[in-house]
């Protein structure tokens, strides 16, 4: 069995390990992240991708936000969905990866 068969197999992935790194080449199968019902295409800060994707989680401040590179996705777990705690988000999310991708 395929262990990297759907965005949802993917999604609890990220939930678990905070951030995974998938290549395209292994999920080409699966098709697009915005056709799967649960990613819908957002914007985020330019660092190269090609486009970026939001997964809300109910009940929850949580957001899974799925980086598209040429090669690879990231995914990753946003402790605040901008879409509801926008500020939040700025302040713990998005300012600590500006830190982190400057240090690099």
């Amino acid at each position: 069995m395929e262990i990297l068969d759907s965005w949802n197999t993917l999604a609890a992935l990220a939930l678990i390990s905070g951030r995974i790194i998938i290549l395209k080449d292994e999920v080409s199968h699966i098709g697009d992240p915005e056709e799967s019902g649960i990613f819908r295409r957002s914007i985020g800060m330019q660092r190269g991708q090609k486009g970026d994707y939001r997964a809300s989680i109910t009940d929850s401040t949580y957001s899974l936000h799925l980086v598209e590179y040429d090669m690879e996705f990231e995914l990753h777990l946003d402790r605040y969905d901008p879409s509801k705690k926008l500020f939040h988000h700025l302040v713990f999310d998005y300012l600590p990866s500006l830190r982190k991708s400057r240090s690099i």
